[in-house]
């Protein structure tokens, strides 16, 4: 058995580095790069740079390049990859550091993928489609982790989102989601992880700090939270002591510029 499964995107990602974040008018772009993203992959992929085994659920055009697909082959990933001729999922992004836009072309997951049996230990449902997510989170025997982020306004209708927290075991929002999520439906408190940005992470009604890093890019440090969380789920720890080493996780990550090929000193997280 896995221990973690992510069903989520993997996202050809145009970064735009900016000032800010216009009001109106238009902005000047400093600098383009073009990345490996989305939730699934990059969960996956930092998960496994933490020495999580993982499997990948994703869809992506049979024409997704294949240097960005080589940064998720791993002897700690099993990918679980469907192509259609759609090309993308891409994302751009404009980056002014402590804020983002986004904008999304879903391209193949506009439609649900296959049906899978998941029995992996967890499994961690990030931004898809949610046809495909309500389907696997209905056949799957995994501690079930729903974390819809930012499409969770545009893409889930409100009893879609209900019937998803009902089969979840945990919910992950970040502070926006979670007031969105509150204004339809009660959301409990004893299965939610509220994130907080540079303030940590609130878990049962105890807030749970990080290191504020006030003029560092928070691009991705949402995905290293989350895969820093499984890493210390699979090295036994409970999950209020997990929260508390994927902020420091993230903390250093961000410290080091985002760098995953850094090698954690374990002994020092606990």
């Amino acid at each position: 058995m896995t221990f973690l499964t992510v069903v989520g995107h993997t996202n050809i990602d145009i970064i735009f580095d900016i000032n800010q974040i216009p009001t109106f008018g238009s902005e000047e772009i400093r600098s383009i790069v073009r990345k490996l993203g989305g939730t699934g992959a990059n969960i996956a992929r930092f998960a496994a740079s933490l020495g999580t085994p993982v499997n990948l659920i994703s869809r992506i055009s049979k024409n997704f390049p294949e240097d960005l697909l080589n940064q998720l082959r791993n002897d700690r990933i099993s990918l679980s990859l469907e192509t259609s001729d759609d090309e993308g999922p891409v994302c751009y992004i404009a980056d002014s550091k402590e804020n983002q836009i986004a904008f999304m072309y879903q391209g193949p997951m506009s439609r649900p993928g296959k049906n899978y049996e998941i029995d992996s230990k967890y499994c961690h449902f990030a931004t898809s489609n949610p046809d495909w997510i309500l389907n696997l989170m209905r056949r799957s025997s995994s501690v079930k982790i729903l974390d819809p982020g930012q499409e969770i306004k545009y893409r889930w209708k409100p009893e879609m989102l209900a019937e998803a927290i009902r089969m979840a075991d945990l919910v992950v929002l970040n502070e926006a989601e979670f007031n969105y999520l509150s204004s339809l439906t009660r959301v409990d408190s004893e299965k939610t992880i509220v994130t907080l940005g540079g303030r940590g992470a609130i878990f049962r009604n105890e807030l749970i700090p990080t290191e504020h890093l006030p003029h560092a890019s928070s691009l991705g440090a949402g995905d290293m939270f989350r895969a820093g969380f499984y890493a210390f789920l699979y090295r036994g720890k409970d999950i209020k002591e997990a929260i508390a080493g994927a902020n420091r996780i993230t903390s250093f990550y961000l410290r080091n510029d985002m760098n995953t090929d850094i090698k954690f000193n374990w002994e020092s997280t606990y």
